[in-house]
């Protein structure tokens, strides 16, 4: 028997909200290089640890009234407002999902939708963690984006066979879930390996990184910051457009070797070409982890080629590699589609909070992370009918 659908709300509210008081960490601690583990959670002010009835989400805050129950120190109410945001938005998704059925073709939640909802929420929560820490840092610790794709990498076989096990027909499974066809699996496995070569030169110092003296200069000043030092070094004059060759140096070889397996493995008539169909069409498995692959690499290229040329042509670094990354594992959890509609979305997300700050006069600066989240956000929810408006007129669908 099913399990209700209110007993999972509640569930996933309370998850959702423990999940949030532990967003609340990586918010506070992964931008300040402090260890998610050690030391346990403690008063900022007194450094006392905290009983397990102290760290109650959403509900000690309230009993605490807002302080540190040895030194009085207040809290901020942040702390209870994002695990209580993090618990709607748990809630709040399997709603629409599996009660509202805002999605085609989503397969009930126990017969396979869970993988799908397990990986879209893993999505959002990295997003609103990413985005609070770009809004005060500018900054996307690597590690926010990383392990998101790496989830989205793991759920996107369970998906696709959940996908196959729903009598949905492979050629409609890009809508739910990473998916591929021969040619673009081929093109994901070239570019994959291009990637991890062109990442093997730059460990052995055969490429170069960019912007590499000006990250040491800002390492330098931090640690003499942190330390209490004089720091005195002068920034770093930096050539954006020299930078830049850099980086198109690092692509080259995962541009070639994914065409080039692309071209090899999908010859027109080829015997290669029919085994190779017919071994995605037989391993639905196959074609979802690809298919995260491939979004990953649109996602993560979509973002590099605009900071490339905007770079090139303003001689300044445009966008951040932070928002390469971060594009790149919406790609890998959601497929290859969707970072390129909230790549071009987010500029009117930017645009809409550029007219806030001008009613409230606010000149309160924030970085373009947060506008690709909220742009992500909005694909994934209203995707059903952006898709079809997008094909329709571009396709005459």
């Amino acid at each position: 028997m099913p399990i209700p659908p209110i007993v999972w709300l509640v569930f996933l509210f309370v998850l959702g909200a423990c999940i949030g008081s532990f967003i609340n960490v990586v918010v506070w601690r992964m931008p300040r290089e402090m260890s998610l583990s050690k030391p346990g959670s403690h008063c900022p002010a007194c450094k006392h640890p905290l009983a397990w009835y102290d760290n109650v989400p959403i509900l000690a805050w309230f009993y605490l009234g807002g302080k540190c129950r040895y030194c009085k120190c207040p809290y901020s109410f942040k702390y209870p407002f994002f695990e209580f945001l993090t618990g709607v938005m748990y809630a709040g998704l399997f709603w629409l999902y599996f009660v509202k059925g805002i999605r085609a073709d989503m397969p009930a939640f126990e017969q396979g939708g869970w993988s799908i909802y397990a990986a879209h929420i893993i999505l959002l929560s990295c997003l609103l963690a990413g985005s609070l820490i770009d809004a005060v840092f500018f900054i996307i610790p690597l590690s926010i984006s990383y392990f998101a794709a790496v989830c989205g990498l793991a759920l996107a076989g369970f998906e696709t066979r959940a996908l196959a096990l729903n009598n949905i027909i492979p050629d409609n499974f890009w809508q739910l879930a990473p998916s591929v066809g021969p040619e673009t699996a081929a093109l994901a496995i070239g570019g994959s390996i291009g990637l991890l070569g062109s990442m093997l030169l730059l460990k052995y110092g055969l490429i170069r990184r960019s912007f590499l003296e000006l990250e040491q200069w800002e390492q330098a000043k931090y640690e003499a910051e942190k330390a209490g030092k004089p720091f005195h070094s002068p920034e770093p004059a930096v050539n954006a457009r020299a930078e830049m060759i850099k980086e198109m140096a690092f692509l080259c070889l995962p541009v070639v070797l994914g065409l080039g397996v692309m071209k090899f493995m999908t010859a027109p008539e080829g015997e290669l070409t029919l085994r190779w169909a017919t071994m995605l069409h037989n391993h639905h498995w196959l074609m979802g982890i690809l298919g995260s692959v491939y979004g990953y690499l649109i996602g993560a290229v979509t973002v590099w080629a605009t900071r490339i040329f905007g770079s090139l042509l303003f001689n300044k670094e445009a966008m951040g590699l932070g928002d390469v990354h971060l594009m790149g594992a919406v790609g890998a959890v959601l497929g290859w589609h969707i970072p390129l509609i909230a790549f071009f979305l987010a500029p009117f997300v930017g645009l809409g909070w550029a007219l806030v700050r001008l009613i409230t006069r606010r000149q309160h600066e924030i970085p373009y992370g947060p506008f690709l989240s909220v742009a992500t956000v909005i694909v994934m929810l209203y995707h059903d009918k952006l898709v079809q408006t997008l094909m329709s007129h571009f396709m005459g669908k």
